[in-house]
């Protein structure tokens, strides 16, 4: 990748507030990404809300939606296996035009976290131990034993108040990364509190975590790995050298092209908050401050970062409450302290008005340097100016886009998946959407690289399983199956595409062979983000690709659902899974599954691994998988549709 990653942030933290005494919650958001905006100013608030879920079924729901541990669960609202109400508001409807919903309120301060008070000490501790501030996350130590990893004292690509971005390089390839390096004890005074040591710690837990389980995506900067030394964290990512997305558009293209290549960056951006949403996570600062171009090409694929102030959505019904995010794109009802998803929708239509006009539709008035306060009322009692120029020669669907983006009512706003159905988003992309010279593969319609990241960014332990029932029960059941795909892509036509990628014609696929191979049939598809898919396919971890691993990310398994067999394969990939016959998957079962193929000798590690496999499906926590547990971790999510991901189809704009 060329160049160095532009305008690469820092971060900054702000310092937790103590909740409720004595419970440990890691679930507020402390970390503020140190930017200017729009403006100028130096404007990011907000931590997040208190969370008081079980953390029992919440423990289950977040290791389904991908995250890798537990961590969060034990160390959050709710961790004694109590559900806490939220407070019910008083009645009426809000600014924002909401009925009487419960809300996420943390509980007052104080209480019975360690207190830090009185004068200054010679112990830079407090009162608290250094593992307390410095705590093991449990991440590799071993960063510069396999990296070139300059000293903080050099240049950074980006630096903030706790944080540094810097670029290293693998010492054996000279291949270069990103790397964001957090302080674990950032604080200059020891905290007041356990609970606002655990909060912060939560929040780098989180971070990770996120990236985790949507980064296999294509729309998001790739983690690839997370380090931990004595005094720091720090995560391994793409880099990324084409800018922000601002970079990208001037008010002096024709209205034509501006506008097409608004529609095409708009839909980059909706696509993370469908996958965000769909996985049950809250971007909570969408700007385009927080999307970079991959490289410096003019068609450069734009890709998401920096989720430090995302977190879990509540359950439907209630809303959370604290303000979160940059004020020139916070949403009325996140101003108002009543808020779920749609908060990011608005952030959305922000962005394309932003993108649109040069300008952004809610400012200060008043102020030479803006204030925030300035800012909330204008979003909150000032109306959309899509009258004066340049709106006058922008698309009528462009402002009824952004106009329904930008509407006050919650409620009345699309969801970000309705909203990429938009006609303004699918028209455009109809009128300069071009297939490669080469032709494209009929068989799945231009699908190929989205169905891989729609595979990619499930748990392991399903992905293993589908790969199961890919090679013990389709060939088995090869006419039956024809039959039914009939309508659909058929099984003889993923193996031939799968012999086309395979030039070697060793029935193997490797990297340079996808890469190649998906160029071939009209995918623009890098080096590297060819070895992100092929690593979630290659869940025997051989570094190959076989046929069944092949089908099992392409085919469509929401159809096979409705099919009378479908059931019969279910029932049979159990009884292989539990080979003693108690009516249960156990760990050393899910084991022989995940590690058959496995050099994996690290017990830590495989332990880790199966404890996450085992939390995707066990719903009950008793540790174990049952049928109907198996049966509901392999039905096909509806909401999980290919338009949320990028075709990554050759594009001519």
């Amino acid at each position: 990748m060329r160049g160095h990653q532009a305008r690469v942030r820092g971060v900054s933290f702000a310092n937790a507030r103590a909740t409720s005494s004595g419970a440990m919650r890691a679930r507020a958001c402390v970390a503020a990404v140190f930017v200017r905006d729009a403006h100028g100013s130096d404007a990011r608030v907000g931590r997040d809300d208190a969370w008081g879920r079980d953390a029992r079924v919440r423990g289950a729901l977040v290791a389904r939606r991908g995250f890798l541990s537990d961590w969060l669960a034990k160390n959050d609202d709710g961790a004694d296996g109590k559900k806490k109400k939220g407070n019910a508001t008083s009645g009426g409807t809000s600014a924002s035009g909401r009925g009487k919903t419960k809300r996420r309120d943390p509980a007052p301060g104080g209480g019975g976290g360690a207190r830090f008070g009185g004068e200054t000490t010679d112990n830079p501790f407090g009162d608290f131990t250094e593992s307390d501030l410095k705590p093991d996350f449990g991440f590799r130590r071993d960063l510069e034993a396999l990296y070139n990893v300059p000293s903080l004292e050099e240049e950074p690509l980006g630096a903030g108040s706790y944080g540094v971005v810097r670029k290293v390089t693998n010492k054996k390839t000279g291949e270069a990364f990103a790397l964001k390096t957090l302080k674990k004890a950032p604080w200059k005074q020891p905290p007041a509190t356990m609970t606002a040591v655990n909060y912060y710690h939560g929040k780098l837990k989180n971070e990770v975590d996120v990236m985790r389980t949507i980064g296999s995506s294509l729309s998001v900067v790739y983690l690839y790995d997370a380090f931990e030394d004595k005094d720091a964290i720090h995560l391994l990512m793409e880099l990324c050298s084409g800018g922000e997305l601002l970079d990208r558009i001037s008010m002096n293209d024709s209205e034509e092209y501006r506008e097409q290549k608004a529609a095409d960056l708009v839909k980059s951006v909706l696509r993370t908050a469908v996958q965000c949403h769909n996985r049950g996570i809250i971007y909570r600062d969408i700007k385009p401050d927080n999307f970079l171009f991959q490289t410096e090409d003019l068609d450069s694929p734009l890709k998401a970062t920096d989720f430090g102030l995302a977190g879990l959505l509540p359950p439907r019904g209630e809303v959370l409450s604290r303000r979160c995010g940059t004020p020139s794109y916070m949403a009325p009802e996140v101003i108002d302290r009543r808020y779920t998803s749609q908060a990011d929708v608005w952030s959305v239509g922000v962005v394309a008005y932003q993108l649109l006009s040069g300008r952004l539709p809610f400012v200060d008035r008043v102020n030479a340097r803006p204030n925030a306060k300035e800012v909330f009322r204008a979003i909150l009692e000032d109306d959309v100016d899509l009258e004066s120029d340049p709106w006058p020669s922008v698309s009528d669907e462009a402002k009824d886009f952004v106009a329904k983006l930008l509407d006050r009512d919650p409620d009345a706003r699309p969801t970000a998946r309705a909203a990429l159905l938009h006609p303004w988003l699918t028209q455009s992309t109809a009128t300069w959407k071009s297939k490669a010279a080469k032709g494209q593969d009929s068989a799945l319609n231009g699908q190929v690289v989205a169905r891989l990241q729609r595979f990619a960014t499930q748990g392991l332990l399903k992905r293993s399983v589908l790969r199961l029932i890919a090679r013990e029960l389709l060939n088995e059941d090869a006419e039956a199956i024809e039959s039914v795909t009939a309508r659909n892509t058929s099984v003889q036509e993923l193996k031939e595409l799968f012999a086309k990628l395979d030039t070697s014609g060793d029935n193997m696929v490797e990297l340079s062979e996808l890469e190649v191979g998906l160029r071939e049939i009209g995918y623009d598809v890098t080096g590297k983000e060819s070895k992100q898919l092929l690593g979630s396919l290659d869940t025997s971890g051989d570094g190959l690709i076989d046929v069944n691993e092949f089908l099992a990310a392409l085919l469509d398994w929401e159809k096979f659902e409705k099919t009378q067999m479908y059931p019969q394969w279910v029932e049979r990939a159990f009884q292989i899974l539990d080979v003693d016959g108690s009516g249960q998957i156990d760990a050393e079962e899910v084991a022989q599954l995940i590690f058959e193929e496995s050099a994996e000798e690290n017990s830590s590690v495989r332990a880790s691994i199966v404890k996450a496999c085992i939390s995707e499906a066990d719903v009950d926590g008793n540790g174990k998988i049952d049928k109907d547990e198996f049966a509901s971790l392999l039905q096909a999510d509806p909401m999980d549709d290919l338009d949320q991901y990028d075709s990554r189809e050759y594009q001519k704009m």
